[in-house]
């Protein structure tokens, strides 16, 4: 059959919802063109979102209960996703998720990756350190969809050392690390881990330092962050146009602040955008769920943000300032006060390429 090379087909491939394509076996994938579906033309900003969420807030006193992850529909709801493919669900607990990907702990030895919109999941080999206990998640669905790797920090405070487990290979390998370089002279935040460029990046949550690794080589450099790290997934980092973005919440939690790092010099920073929480929630109609607002994502390919703010999730355009899109999570009737923290954007045309095969 020849290959379909039109950009109209795949703009109406794409329409249905990220779960309808994924489960969809009537596409035949050798009639897929690359240059249409990987990056079509006028698509470039059709990714879809999902989000990790809890359906009771403790800061409310409520207890966490089991995560809960979501998929944003095409009517502004966030639909939760089956998680009863998973034979391990009730036992395990996330300890990390990366575009989409989930990785699951057992046992303090055992680690599963799951992908909830495809179904499918993967038990990872023992680490050699056989210690779960910093385990990172990284998976660049952009570049190498059908790939990921899993990073586990051991040793004492410092983390002397790491492994690497590579989807491709079904291997771990481990590196030491000079502590002396000061590459891991401070605990990990626990929030989200991003990756880009064949690097993974993460935050230090004593010195204030964002900590690149290379995946290939285990090398890290070390970034001082322009402003002090915020706890409980108040402060990030991101890309967006090819530069490593921070966003982080000012000490009176009003002010929401994104800086942009100079490539050119290793410790500059500078301040793009101070978007007024206030101003966020007025333009999006008011926020009537009670809780904390906070921001949960970057948009990896325009300038946009994503804000939690109860009982919603808004797309804000930072440039613009203006709220371009919302979605609210759906079965609200056990939610007591539900509070989102985390949310991916992929790609809506990689899911046709079996995205996170694990």
């Amino acid at each position: 059959m020849a290959i379909l090379r039109s950009a109209s087909f795949a703009g109406i491939i794409l329409k249905p919802p990220v779960k309808s394509l994924a489960r969809s076996q009537c596409v035949v994938r050798a009639t897929i063109s690359d240059e249409h579906f990987r990056r079509p033309s006028g698509l470039v900003s059709d990714h879809h979102m999902s989000v990790m969420y809890f359906p009771d807030d403790p800061a409310a006193g409520h207890r966490w209960g089991k995560q809960r992850f979501a998929c944003a529909s095409a009517v502004g709801m966030l639909e939760d996703f089956d998680m009863s493919f998973f034979p391990f669900r009730d036992r395990a607990v996330v300890c990390d998720a990366c575009n989409g990907l989930l990785l699951f702990s057992l046992g303090g030895t055992r680690l599963f990756v799951v992908n909830p919109v495809t179904r499918q999941w993967e038990a990872l080999p023992p680490p050699p350190s056989n210690n779960t206990l910093l385990s990172k998640l990284a998976y660049n669905p952009s570049t190498s969809p059908r790939h990921f790797y899993v990073l586990n920090f051991f040793g004492f405070r410092a983390y002397a050392a790491h492994e690497v487990f590579s989807s491709e290979t079904g291997a771990w390998a481990t590196y030491d690390d000079d502590v002396k370089n000061s590459f891991f002279d401070a605990a990990f935040n626990c929030g989200d881990t991003h990756i880009h460029g064949g690097s993974v990046y993460l935050l230090g949550s004593d010195s204030d330092t964002v900590v690149r690794v290379d995946i290939a080589s285990g090398e890290a450099t070390v970034f001082k962050l322009p402003e002090p790290l915020r706890m409980d997934h108040e402060s990030r980092v991101g890309h967006y146009g090819g530069r490593l973005h921070y966003v982080t919440r000012d000490r009176g939690e009003r002010v929401i602040k994104v800086w942009v790092h100079e490539e050119e010099d290793q410790s500059s920073w500078r301040l793009k955008h101070a978007v007024e929480v206030d101003d966020v929630v007025a333009k999006a109609g008011g926020c009537t769920g009670g809780g904390k607002i906070s921001f949960v994502a970057l948009h990896p390919e325009k300038d946009a943000a994503y804000l939690w703010l109860p009982p919603k999730v808004v797309q804000y355009d930072l440039a613009k300032k203006e709220v371009t899109g919302a979605w609210e999570l759906a079965g609200k009737a056990d939610h007591k006060n539900p509070v989102v923290v985390n949310a991916w954007l992929v790609p809506s045309s990689l899911y046709l390429y079996g995205t996170g095969e694990v």
